[in-house]
């Protein structure tokens, strides 16, 4: 039965089937203040849908059929004017432990005003104690976080709980997720009620719903929606009232510091190697080992600790030791491994002293698993629900990043000989001093070159010269930005600089407003030299990426060329960083994830590649 054919149908019997049972369709609470305010400004508004498989879109004939994506189309079509920004952070077969786990790098860091969640059919099992301290631990950490989103409990259905709904009784799992709801005052739509009474009135057999028990057809997820539709409306009428501060949480450990640690913060041996390619895109690089005894080393100071991996068909075992105390055998391998590779996150110890630090070590099992073709482990994350010190942290800057760059492959890209056309006037002042002002002015990306500390680096290289480096970026922002309403005047022009350095991916390839930006900085500082640099890092699919070259090519990425051309016509300096960027990558054997923290951005080991690459350009 098609979504065209079935859609007719649910408004007239959503009013018949809504007053069944004990169940409530849905219970606004707190309702969505944060959404309201943002629908009426008809400002830009971010959705992170944080769930499973259903979230997913499992069991969709296409992606635009599943309920994340037909919500989002309807809450457009419903709202005129509000640019509706999805954001996918559903992954299937994981419950809330691990999104508890995973909430800061999948859903927070997006800077959301809604999250959507839904776990109850994946939390299904679960002890009442672990699902309460899961989604305590998801909302308390969105309660805590900048953007302050507003938060939407959804519950889904399968096969056996036509029984429980027939009686008019919720299931259990989601009963757990209410008394978290009621605590916190937040709103609950019963997706799976609607689904139930349909099957259970002989209006849909189980069949059209689902193909499997759990992953609703396309109709399926249009009933899905449908059920979502009144909700929405009532909170149009009502948006409701900020929430109070956080109460005492129900559970004696709720996991509100629960975080994804990557294994680069561990000790490892030398049988393991580091930031090698994942298979999951939830798993950006993971460390791997095969040799029994192979032992990685993890401090930490909280409640609880675990791992996150990638097994498949060649998993082993693994052993693990707290605090030095003996050592426990862990199981690894399943039956689903003999055929496909997927994440798996599984909880080592908990109900620890969370103010006490820890040492987890871990290390490769002798035994190979029945059924397994080896003995691999492939780490991706530790679990923590608590902290993990940097273990560079507390050293000197500039030691702190040479000990970054000592356990990288080093960069042996050489600059061009003419890299100081247009840049006489800053050669002199770095090798003569007595200073030089650099403002370095873009997005993120140019934050991350900032924040590589490559002016320490330079520092070394000219003891002469006092170096002072000003970061003046706003994320996803160019000159397109900038050249307007005089920005230039807070963003370069106070801090007088000697070299305004402009770059980033947020350019929107735009030649003419980075000229006039030009043009506006140097009519107030005739003196100011200029430095352009090509984009790095960004989405892998980004256009210098996809269609890289060697040089600059106007035919397979004509930004690249412009900008060149754009230096030669001003005046400035031009530094095609694409091309080393791309060059180290490739060379270093390494996943390009291994050198990002996330899908855009550089991490510490990314950031050394931009560092000793402005190095390069800019040093001796």
């Amino acid at each position: 039965m098609s979504f065209l054919r079935i859609a007719p149908l649910l408004s007239l019997l959503l009013f018949a089937v809504s007053s069944r049972g004990a169940v409530e369709d849905f219970t606004v609470r707190n309702g969505l203040p944060h959404f309201m305010e943002k629908v009426k400004a008809k400002d830009e508004l971010r959705i992170s849908y944080f769930g499973g498989s259903i979230t997913a879109g499992a069991g969709a004939s296409k992606p635009q059929f599943c309920y994340r994506e037909l919500l989002t189309a309807w809450l457009a079509k419903e709202n005129p004017g509000v640019h509706f920004i999805p954001n996918n952070a559903a992954i299937g077969g994981t419950g809330s432990e691990l999104g508890a786990y995973r909430c800061f790098n999948d859903v927070i860091y997006q800077r959301p005003d809604l999250v959507i969640v839904e776990f109850a059919v994946n939390d299904g099992g679960a002890a009442e104690p672990q699902v309460i301290a899961s989604m305590e631990g998801i909302v308390r950490q969105l309660r805590r976080a900048a953007s302050k989103p507003d938060i939407l409990l959804v519950y889904t259905m399968v096969k056996n709980h036509l029984e429980d709904f027939d009686a008019g009784k919720l299931p259990p799992t989601m009963q757990y997720h209410e008394k978290v709801a009621e605590h916190y005052g937040i709103p609950s739509v019963c997706m799976a009620k609607h689904s139930a009474e349909f099957i259970n009135s002989g209006k849909m057999t189980i069949e059209e719903f689902t193909k499997d028990g759990v992953h609703p057809k396309d109709a399926g997820y249009a009933l899905y929606l449908e059920a979502l539709k009144p909700f929405f409306a009532k909170i149009k009428e009502e948006p409701g009232t900020t929430p109070d501060p956080l109460p005492r949480p129900l559970s004696p450990h709720p996991l509100e510091n629960a975080k994804l640690v990557s294994y680069d913060w561990a000790q490892m041996d030398a049988d393991w190697l580091g930031w090698q390619l994942s298979s999951s895109s939830n798993i950006p690089h993971v460390a791997v080992a095969n040799k029994p005894g192979a032992t990685m080393t993890l401090k930490f100071k909280g409640s609880a600790v675990g791992i996150y991996d990638i097994i498949g068909p060649d998993t082993g075992n693994i052993d693990f030791s707290l605090d030095g105390g003996e050592w426990r055998h862990r199981v690894n391998f399943d039956k689903y491994c003999l055929t496909y590779a997927r994440p798996s996150s599984t909880t080592l110890v908990g109900n620890l002293d969370p103010a006490v630090e820890h040492e987890l070590k871990l290390r490769i099992a002798e035994d190979t698993p029945e059924g397994s073709k080896g003995r691999f482990t492939r780490l991706g994350w530790f679990l923590v629900d608590g902290t993990v010190k940097d273990p560079t942290g507390d050293m000197d800057p500039l030691k702190r990043i040479d000990t970054i760059y000592a356990e990288m492959k080093a960069v042996t890209w050489q600059a061009p000989a003419n890299r100081w056309t247009n840049l006489e006037k800053t050669k002199a002042k770095l090798e003569q001093g007595p200073s030089c002002t650099m403002v370095m002015l873009g997005d993120s990306i140019i934050g991350d070159t900032c924040s590589s500390n490559f002016d320490l680096l330079l520092g070394r290289d000219y003891p002469k010269c006092a170096i002072k480096k000003v970061v003046s970026v706003r994320g996803s922002t160019g000159c397109w930005w900038y050249k307007d309403d005089n920005h230039v005047e807070s963003y370069v022009l106070q801090h007088k600089p000697d070299l305004l350095v402009i770059g980033g991916i947020s350019q929107r390839e735009d030649i003419e407003s980075i000229r006039t930006v030009i043009h506006q900085c140097r009519d107030k500082l005739p003196n100011l030299e200029v430095l352009l640099i090509t984009p790095v890092f960004g989405s892998p699919q980004g256009a210098f990426s996809v269609h890289w070259t060697p040089e600059p090519d106007e035919k397979a990425y004509p930004y690249r060329a412009q900008l060149r051309d754009l230096a030669a016509q001003e005046k400035c300096g031009f530094f095609d960083m694409t091309r080393p960027w791309m060059e180290y990558i490739r060379a270093s054997s390494y996943a390009l994830d291994s050198f990002k923290r996330d899908p855009i951005h550089a991490n510490d080991r990314g950031k050394q590649i931009l560092g000793r690459l402005m190095e390069k350009f800019l040093g001796p």
